[in-house]
């Protein structure tokens, strides 16, 4: 066994002839599987359209006897010798009428009842006397009652299935009715059985007497009286059921009837049904045996023939394996098996230089919108700059407002929609040229505008009038905006990552200033590396303990008492010293850092905030909140978790807000504020003036003061417009039933107007400048002294 492997290894015709005798007996084998699984769907096909015909024969026998039981008991009814003897009321020519018509046309039963249904003769003796038959009579009267047309109903009447009829009998009113019945026996589950080719069962359940049980053999009566549960009368059933040995497809259909139920069951054997089959299957197995033989010796003559034109071929597949796939394969155009293989390469080449240009597709297009993606455009930007064709070039970059509202509100799948539609709408618009629109991320889109047209400013107006129509999507109507930023080359930047990034830069600009188009200029780009740098220090900066807490004191202008402090924070870092806030801040703004340093703030604080008070009155410290905090839903948590922790009440914190947080989501700052001030904390309006938030939205936030901004108080001395906007912001906000408190006053002249217009407390650098703790403990101690106060 060893040697053979070791000669299938080492020759090349002989791993072929091994392969290939392999390949062709997994083939056979699975030929095999094929045609067997084939044959068991048609078995059980003809099987099932056996089964529908036996349902359709059957049908038509209960339709036949109901038929001559109906014109059984219409002739009766119609007798006028009958209507006579019911009329008379004559029991004993009633009596026989009815033994005879049921006798003349096979009926096993005939009842007289009167208009009543009461039972005044019948077919059989003592039935008036019998308790199921009074039961049978009043059942089938009620049925009777609920339908309009003589339809013929089924009883368990002695625990025997029967088919009956009602015919009124009219003299020429309705006198009384005959019931006539059949019962089904055995016979008939006989015939139906060898006119359709199948094995059937009846089964009777009635609760006066054993389930009773009708087949065309005694096999099958056996196994569904021992075998088969009661529930099996109570539905329509479906299955494989074994009966011994066989399997026997089965469909079993189950009624509730007068008296009972009753259950017909339809089979066919499979081990019978395939018996056709099987000699098929044997001569099958022995051609396959014999055709593997034969190959077996054709293979290894023609083993030695394919051997060297193999290698002709290989080195066709060199230039495939180089990637050239419009390259052809040579000798595919034989007729012998090296055609066969040359051609099997030639489709393998054409299947990878397809699967090529599929994974080409979705690496340059958008699956979504079918417009070129980043990738794509940026490949066509960079081409444009290179090719020297052009002396400018302009990109347009547009985002969608509020869309991720869309997607939160009516859903991703309507957010594509919508999408779609933007991308057709922009390609009606100075975008006919499909390769110079792309979707360049989730809702925002890029335009590419050459010279020779309108400019990029016309083209960017025109994009924003067609985007802010209404948009209809599967009946709803969507009112959006965009921003839209505009950058060009080379006046702008001289590259085109840069090209693009400029755009984008302009975009967020406009979406910051709530400007429509904004034009890119060099100021609006705030990053540089060092602060990106800083930024990514920032992480650590917490972790090691780098920030610091200072404190720039509030004075009450009425008595110059110290009562409050606004805490402000510093970086201390180990290489670059004292980092200002202005360098950091921002960026952990846009990367919702923030939070964290938020965070950071307030547990600092917390922990040392029982050292800042004094034995009058509690000290209070102010703590700015970003917009993310502000809409961080589990910040509230956070604070009543921290406070708690350190014993901190909630009225020694004042939680500062600009009006520019509150504005970016209103409703949602409004539900957090509400929450702040209900925990107990003080709320506090930072740069107030500066913002666009409405007097009447400011008057339902639940605020306890208003900052003046420095901008105002610098100013008011020289300047009697600020002096007047500082005396209306402090009446506004005394009217309200707020305080003030001023920031920037960096002069005593300041100081004493501010407490003059009834400003309450005041901060700046003629009070004190922002501090360490420890030195703001040492100034507050020195303050007091110089100001009489203890």
């Amino acid at each position: 066994m060893g040697a053979l492997l070791n000669l299938i290894r080492a020759r090349l015709s002989f791993r072929f002839i091994f392969m290939t005798l392999l390949l062709l007996a997994l083939l056979q084998a699975i030929g095999f599987w094929i045609v067997q699984a084939t044959v068991e769907r048609y078995v059980r096909e003809e099987v099932q359209h056996s089964i529908a015909v036996a349902e359709r024969v059957w049908n038509q026998l209960l339709v036949q006897n109901h038929q001559r039981l109906e014109e059984g008991a219409e002739l009766l009814a119609s007798d006028f010798g009958f209507r006579s003897a019911v009329a008379s009321r004559d029991e004993n020519t009633i009596s026989s009428a009815l033994a005879n018509s049921a006798g003349r046309i096979g009926a096993s039963i005939a009842i007289l009842v009167d208009q009543q249904w009461n039972i005044k003769g019948s077919s059989l003796p003592d039935m008036a006397s019998s308790s199921n038959t009074q039961f049978l009579i009043e059942s089938l009267s009620d049925r009777s009652l609920k339908k309009e047309n003589n339809a013929y109903l089924t009883a368990l009447y002695e625990g025997s299935p029967t088919q009956f009829v009602i015919v009124p009998v009219r003299a020429p009113r309705v006198i009384g009715y005959v019931l006539m019945g059949f019962t089904i026996e055995r016979d008939m589950i006989a015939e139906t059985s060898d006119l359709a080719g199948i094995d059937m069962a009846l089964m009777a359940n009635s609760s006066s007497s054993a389930v009773r049980v009708l087949a065309n053999s005694s096999r099958l009566e056996k196994h569904f009286l021992e075998d088969i549960p009661g529930d099996y009368f109570l539905e329509d059933l479906s299955f494989d059921m074994n009966v011994g040995e066989d399997t026997y497809v089965s469909v079993i259909h189950g009624q509730e009837v007068i008296g009972g139920y009753i259950s017909l069951a339809f089979m066919k054997s499979l081990q019978e049904a395939r018996r056709q089959f099987d000699e098929l299957f044997d001569k099958y197995f022995s051609v396959t045996l014999v055709g593997l033989l034969i190959f077996g010796v054709a293979i290894t003559w023609l083993s030695r023939r394919v051997a060297r034109p193999l290698e002709v071929l290989t080195k066709a597949t060199e230039a495939l394996q180089q990637g050239n796939y419009d390259a052809l394969v040579s000798g595919s155009t034989r007729t012998d098996e090296v055609g066969v293989l040359a051609r099997s390469f030639d489709g393998m080449r054409t299947s990878i230089k397809q699967q090529q240009d599929t994974i080409t597709k979705l690496a340059y297009y958008d699956s979504l919108t079918g417009l070129p993606n980043r990738l794509s455009f940026r490949n066509k930007v960079a081409h444009h700059i290179d090719s020297g064709q052009h002396d400018s070039l302009s990109i347009i970059t547009i985002n969608l407002d509020r869309f991720k509202q869309v997607n939160d509100i009516l859903g991703y799948e309507m957010g594509d929609e919508i999408l779609k539609a933007t991308a057709t709408r922009l390609l009606g618009i100075h975008c006919a040229q499909h390769d110079k629109l792309a979707r360049v991320s989730g809702d925002e889109f890029s335009v590419l505008v050459v010279p020779g047209g309108d400019s990029a400013l016309e083209v960017a107006k025109s994009l924003l009038s067609k985007l802010n129509e209404p948009l209809e999507v599967d009946n709803n109507q969507i009112d959006l905006s965009a921003s839209i930023g505009i950058a060009t080359w080379p006046d702008d930047v001289n590259t085109c990552d840069a090209l693009i990034n400029a755009s984008q830069v302009a975009m967020y600009a406009a979406k910051q200033r709530t400007e429509d188009i904004t034009v890119y200029k060099s100021e609006l780009v705030t990053s540089t590396p060092d602060s990106l740098s800083l930024l990514s220090e920032l992480r650590q900066a917490v972790i090691n303990n780098e920030l610091r807490v200072y404190l720039q004191p509030k004075v009450a202008t009425a008595d110059n008492q110290v009562v409050a402090a606004e805490a402000l924070i510093r970086w201390q870092h180990p290489e670059k010293n004292l980092v200002p806030p202005f360098r950091f801040i921002p960026f952990a703004e846009q990367t919702g850092y923030i939070r964290e340093i938020t965070k950071w703030m307030i547990r600092s604080l917390a922990s040392q905030w029982h050292a800042l008070q004094t034995n009058d009155t509690p000290f209070r410290v102010s703590v700015n909140l970003s917009t993310r905090d502000l809409m961080t839903a589990s910040f509230p948590t956070f604070l009543e978790e921290t406070l708690a922790q350190y014993n901190v009440p909630a009225s020694g914190l004042c939680l500062e807000i600009t009006e520019s947080a509150i504005m970016d989501d209103p409703n949602f700052a409004q539900r957090t504020l509400e929450k702040l001030s209900a925990m107990g904390f003080r709320l506090s309006i930072d740069d107030f003036g500066t913002g666009y938030s409405s007097l009447a939205y400011l008057k339902r936030l639940p605020v306890n003061e208003l900052k003046v901004d420095q901008s105002f108080v610098f100013g008011m001395i020289e300047n009697n417009s600020d002096r007047m906007i500082v005396q209306s912001t402090i009446d506004l906000a005394h009217n309200l039933g707020l305080d003030v408190v001023a920031e920037g006053v960096e002069t005593g002249e300041m100081y004493q107007a501010l407490g003059e217009l009834g400003c309450e407390e005041a901060q700046g650098y003629f009070i004190g400048k922002p501090m360490p703790i420890d030195e703001f403990l040492a100034w507050r101690k020195e303050w007091n002294r110089s100001h009489g106060l203890t």
